[in-house]
């Protein structure tokens, strides 16, 4: 399974190599005070927890699935490379954040703010992973890309028809948090990628249960 998840980093390096051209370019942005640090942090986080799609993308040019479903590993073990790969990608997001912040704290910045971008991003990319994955072993990576800007953009637009038929988020109460304790904000914001990687599971489970039922 290993040689899996080795795969996965090895046909996504080419999408990393540009990615990291991007997230160096806005991080120099944000030092020149272009952009917020909280913007580039959880830019940054999105980036990179589109990577697990993209390798979708690889296997499905390279027909890789049929091969890989014959391998004597199983197919259980094949999702759960894919799963796994998530989740490495999901710690380096968090590392780089983590540096990213502790290089702002340095020149006198909060260290918390950025960071908890980064989680609050961190966290709602799982939960369209979650999603997406099965969709992609279901549907295929080119077919289930409606579904995730279904995904990202209905909430967005359901927000947007609240506001304008005048039902306004009262968000005043995160911002009095905020005031009295950033580290409160902090442990809050930290729940969401953690109840990202638990939902996880029930991902897995229905991928496995839809990849046993496919033919190649």
């Amino acid at each position: 399974m290993t040689g899996l998840v080795w795969k996965d980093m090895l046909v996504s390096a080419k999408t990393a190599k540009s990615y990291g051209l991007i997230i160096l370019f806005y991080f120099v942005l944000g030092f020149l005070g272009t952009f917020e640090v909280t913007f580039i942090t959880a830019f940054v986080s999105v980036l990179l927890i589109m990577l697990p799609l993209s390798a979708f993308s690889y296997d499905e040019a390279a027909k890789w699935d049929g091969y890989a479903v014959s391998l004597p590993l199983g197919r259980r073990r094949v999702v759960a490379a894919r799963y796994l790969f998530t989740l490495l990608i999901v710690l380096v997001s968090l590392a780089v954040a983590t540096l990213f912040s502790a290089f702002i704290a340095l020149q006198g910045q909060s260290f918390l703010e950025p960071l908890s971008s980064a989680l609050g991003t961190l966290g709602f990319g799982l939960f369209v992973l979650d999603v997406l994955l099965p969709l992609c072993y279901k549907l295929g990576p080119e077919r289930a890309r409606p579904y995730l800007y279904a995904v990202i953009f209905v909430p967005i637009i359901a927000l947007f028809v609240a506001f304008r038929m005048g039902l306004h988020l009262d968000l005043s109460w995160l911002d009095a948090l905020a005031a009295r304790s950033e580290l409160l904000v902090f442990a809050l914001l930290a729940l969401l990628p953690l109840s990202g990687a638990v939902l996880m599971l029930p991902s897995y489970l229905l991928s496995c249960r839809i990849l046993d039922g496919k033919e190649f």
